[in-house]
């Protein structure tokens, strides 16, 4: 026959300090993971939202801004596009034949007589280039009597007063913006004859000259 003992028993101190230990360890445990949960679902979850808003926010502006910005502009009509396209071409033609009529050797021509011309100076790339050309120098006295050009090399030939305005000539042609490596190619002085009424004044000398360069055009 079993036998039941319904009497109650005492718990040693020991036994009790075990179970207080373990019920105090539960319930800082359940302490602790509420308070976890409490700040990650209502703490991060709402500064994360919080956050996304303000993002959301800032966005909504700027596109209110480039919506703003687009509404200044018109949109054309594709027969409007097509008349304007139409003008454009037409003016970017009309500029390139006026290029082409201001690169031709005219203008080169022109910069020559620039060159030899009194008060004037070359069309230079830089004013740099102007410090070596001689300002006071007088150009009247030059005078060409043959110009030949032939696939952009030009022959320039002339009589001048002194090698000095034939240096002179050629160092401008050097700076200038039309003309590309001037080379004298021959420099003679030329006796002048005598003067019939006055036998007795010494006898006056020219230079003639021959200059080969490169014209730009």
């Amino acid at each position: 026959m079993l036998r039941i003992n319904l009497i109650p028993q005492k718990i040693s101190p020991k036994e009790a300090r075990g179970q207080q230990a373990l019920f105090l360890i539960l319930l800082v445990w359940m302490a602790t993971g509420g308070g976890l949960f409490y700040h990650y679902k209502f703490v991060l979850d709402t500064s994360s939202i919080e956050k996304n808003r303000g993002i959301i926010k800032e966005n909504n502006r700027k596109i209110a801004e480039v919506q703003a910005q687009l509404s200044q502009y018109k949109v054309l009509p594709e027969a409007d596009k097509q008349k304007l396209q139409a003008e454009y071409q037409k003016r970017v033609s009309t500029v390139g034949r006026i290029e082409k009529v201001r690169s031709n050797p005219v203008f080169v021509l022109l910069e020559l007589a620039r060159i030899v011309s009194v008060g004037q100076l070359p069309t230079v790339t830089g004013p740099e280039n102007k410090t070596e050309l001689d300002t006071n120098w007088d150009p009247s006295p030059i005078f060409f009597t043959s110009l030949n050009e032939k696939d952009r090399f030009l022959t320039l030939e002339g009589v001048a007063r002194s090698h000095y305005d034939v240096s002179e000539l050629a160092r401008r042609m050097r700076v200038s913006a039309y003309f590309r490596n001037p080379e004298i190619l021959e420099a003679k002085v030329m006796a002048v004859g005598q003067n019939a009424q006055k036998k007795d004044a010494p006898e006056s000398t020219m230079v003639t000259f021959k200059i080969k360069a490169v014209m730009v055009y």
